[in-house]
């Protein structure tokens, strides 16, 4: 297993390296630049040569790369430029990360407790009308896109209901649980419900394709119950591809996150990078997306790991 971890951690450092540079190259394409936003109409040629030479974006594109991955190997990803003049980029995403993590958090919570009963009910029904109704939910759930049911959660409870936690904000865990919790009520079933829908799909499957197999015949033939055999057999074999799909969660809602923050003003590393964007803050857009890789990256090997425990019949490194 160590040497499994070594491996992998190994392969990942290729794969981050390739990301850095796509993602310098391809912000640094794109039109306009953050000269422009910090002079505004005041366009004089010699302000402007003399502020990108202070940006260093007056060098060669090669080696603007090679000096911030330079820094950012020792995690400087160096400093904003619009957003907020002379701050360390990394300060501002740890200052906001902690908010996209527990947005991402409670909506993987809201989408496993919507899925995994559904799911669970829609295979043992095969055919009948709770899976029916499972399975338009989870069509329901996958075609609405979150922006859309954002504002319309906000709509019922922010502006009929008159609740002043659904017209969006965000107050810090520190400062109140229960604020926080109920201003990220509606953010987290927003995120979570799209997803849901994807794991409850994927529970379906998996347990009707588990349950076919030779072992689950034979326990019924030996007169094990059904719900020992569902809770002991069935749903443990069956949530190895949804572990797989949860894998990815994190760059899921970690996408989703940057719409659904928006559409809720909450402080977080998606509106962060949107403000990003529109200020053409190069520094925090490179450092914001090379950490959601690094994330990722980590979370898939955790998830490569949790196979072992779930079938002790997978072996690593090439063990047998």
């Amino acid at each position: 297993m160590g040497t499994y971890i070594l491996k992998r951690l190994f392969l990942a450092v290729p794969t981050i390296f390739v990301a850095s540079i796509i993602i310098f190259m391809l912000i640094h394409l794109a039109p306009g630049g953050p000269v422009r936003v910090m002079l505004g109409p005041m366009q004089d040629p010699v302000l402007v040569e003399k502020l990108r030479h202070q940006l260093g974006l007056d060098l060669p594109l090669h080696q603007q790369y090679i000096l911030w991955a330079g820094k950012a190997l020792r995690g400087d990803f160096g400093i904003s430029v619009t957003i907020q003049r002379g701050t360390s980029v990394m300060g501002l995403i740890t200052q906001r990360l902690s908010v996209t993590m527990e947005l991402a958090f409670l909506s993987l919570i809201v989408a496993l407790l919507i899925s995994i009963p559904t799911g669970i009910i829609s295979a043992l029904r095969q055919d009948r009308l709770p899976d029916h109704i499972a399975r338009i939910i989870a069509l329901i759930g996958i075609s609405i896109p979150n922006f859309f049911l954002g504002i319309i959660l906000i709509l019922i409870f922010g502006v009929y209901l008159l609740q002043p936690w659904g017209a969006g904000g965000f107050v810090p865990l520190s400062k109140s649980i229960g604020g926080n919790l109920i201003r990220m009520l509606l953010p987290a079933i927003t995120l979570g419900t799209a997803y849901s829908a994807i794991v409850m799909r994927m529970l379906r499957s998996a347990m009707l394709d588990v349950m076919g197999q030779d072992y689950v015949r034979t326990a019924r033939a030996m007169g094990i119950g059904q719900a020992s055999i569902v809770r002991r057999d069935v749903v443990k074999n069956a949530m190895i591809p949804v572990i797989t799909v949860m894998g990815n969660a994190i760059g899921y809602l970690l996408g989703g996150s940057i719409v659904t923050e928006t559409v809720f003003r909450l402080p977080g590393v998606g509106n962060l990078i949107i403000t990003g964007v529109f200020r053409r803050d190069y520094p925090v857009i490179q450092g914001i997306v090379l950490t959601i890789v690094v994330v990722r990256i980590l979370v898939n090997l955790v998830v490569d790991l949790l196979y072992s425990y779930l079938d002790p019949r997978i072996r690593y490194g090439g063990e047998k």
